[in-house]
This record gives C-alpha cells, structure tokens and sequence, in this order.
C-alpha cells in the first residue's frame, strides 16, 4: 500500500481525484476525497521478462566468464520465450508485449508462464490462482543428481 500527501490545485473545485494505471490494461478510478472508499482499488498485472542480462548491456560481473565473446550477443537482448507448438523453453529475442516471453510471480513464489493462461479483464480482480496455470520448471532431476544440464519446461504446479 502506498500513500502520497496531496494539497489540492483548485480548493474551491469538488474534492475528487481520478487515479490511473498505465499500460496494457490500464485502469482508472474516479474517488471522492470527502468519502474515500477501500472498494475502489485499481487493479493491473505486474508481468515480468526473465533476461539473460549479458545479452542487454554487454557488461557483466567480472567473475562470470562470458558464453561468447562475439558482439551481436550481448546486445541481442533474449528472453525466455515458450513455444505455441511444442511448448519448449527457449531465449528468444525480446518482443515488447509478446505474451508467449511474459511472466509472474504467484503467491507462493513460482514463475507463472502469462501465455499459456486465459487472458482476463484487466479492470477486475485476477480470478487466477497458482493451480491455473503453468509454471517454469526443469524437465527432469538429472541437474540435481548428476549435475547435467536439463532443458527448462512448462509443467502445472
């Protein structure tokens, strides 16, 4: 929750205030500062890019040795990126937008994969739960066990 201190511009105007959320799905809400209600909430969905961070800038941690050295790379700006069709985990350069490179955190702390969930109202309440939808995980237990390298895929909670 956060709160701002407001002196208002036009005192002599009827107290009221429109607050607005920018972005895909913004939201706006009209409140009377006379009789503020906790009902009016604004509601958005806060999805996120998981990047490999050397393929934005170029620059990285100097006890980190680079994949490649070759330029393109490191401004090729990937993402991880699920395919329609096989479902596969890939990098993949990113798309603004793009809901197939979208995620979000649940409540329990998984990576839930946006693309491959319903999409919703953005003026209303996520009706989504952490069992709705298909989360980042490794395809088997090898990387635990053996310490190989396991592909990354979609599974349900």
């Amino acid at each position: 929750l956060t709160s701002l201190d407001y002196a208002w511009d036009e005192p002599v105007l009827p107290p009221f205030i429109m607050l607005t959320v920018k972005g895909a799905g913004s939201s706006e809400v009209v409140c009377s500062m006379n009789d503020f209600q906790d009902s009016k909430q604004l509601y958005y969905e806060n999805f996120i890019y998981i990047a490999a961070t050397y393929t934005f800038s170029g620059s990285q941690e100097s006890s980190v040795r680079p994949v490649a050295s070759n330029k393109d790379v490191a401004n090729a700006e990937l993402v991880l990126d699920v395919s329609s069709k096989t479902q596969r985990v890939m990098l993949k350069k990113k798309e603004p937008g793009k809901r197939s490179q979208l995620w979000r955190m649940t409540d329990t702390g998984m990576l839930c994969h946006e693309g491959s969930s319903v999409p919703h109202n953005p003026h209303k309440p996520s009706p989504r739960s952490g069992d709705s939808c298909m989360i980042l995980d490794i395809a088997g237990l090898a990387a635990v066990t053996d310490n190989r390298y396991e592909p990354l895929m979609l599974r349900k909670p």
